[in-house]
């Protein structure tokens, strides 16, 4: 991502983030954070409003994304859409942990990150519900090209090998 597309998103992410005053209910409020304190919402959004910088500890990717700093924020930030743009940023950048490049490139090839399972269908079958389409991967391929998912996975696999040579 180029320097000037870059520096819009962050004032953008600035933009969303300015009305937080770090009441911290979107902690109290985060159930990741009861198990992962690493995660505080407060502190990317004080990153992004006091140093206008995405912060680089990783931490975002813990997000469940189940939105409840959204519905209890007093400012009516949506520290959930905040929280997504850092790990867009962080992916384009070759950031992006391991195991979500692996569940991308399942959902590539596959057009479906877990499969149904033969027990799902059966039980299904014994509440009189219909069969699950499946994926088509070819489908779930143009949504990768089109919004350059694929580059993403190339550019993160790529700082995955540097890593390890």
């Amino acid at each position: 991502m180029t320097d000037d597309i870059q520096n819009q998103k962050l004032a953008a992410l600035k933009e969303t983030a300015r009305p937080c005053f770090q009441c911290g209910i979107c902690s109290s409020s985060c159930p990741v954070f009861r198990v992962a304190p690493e995660l505080n919402p407060r502190i990317s959004v004080d990153s992004i409003i006091t140093k206008g910088v995405v912060p680089r500890e990783g931490n975002e990717w813990l997000c469940a994304y189940c939105l409840m700093c959204d519905q209890r924020c007093p400012m009516g930030v949506s520290l959930a859409e905040i929280l997504m743009e850092i790990k867009n940023i962080s992916a384009r950048e070759g950031k992006a942990p391991p195991d979500v490049i692996e569940s991308a490139e399942s959902l590539m090839g596959d057009g479906c990150l877990s499969p149904i399972s033969g027990r799902s269908e059966k039980i299904r079958t014994e509440l009189g519900l219909p069969y699950l389409p499946r994926a088509d991967p070819t489908d779930v391929m143009k949504i990768f090209k089109a919004t350059g998912a694929i580059e993403v996975i190339e550019a993160n696999k790529e700082t995955t090998q540097e890593a390890t040579e």
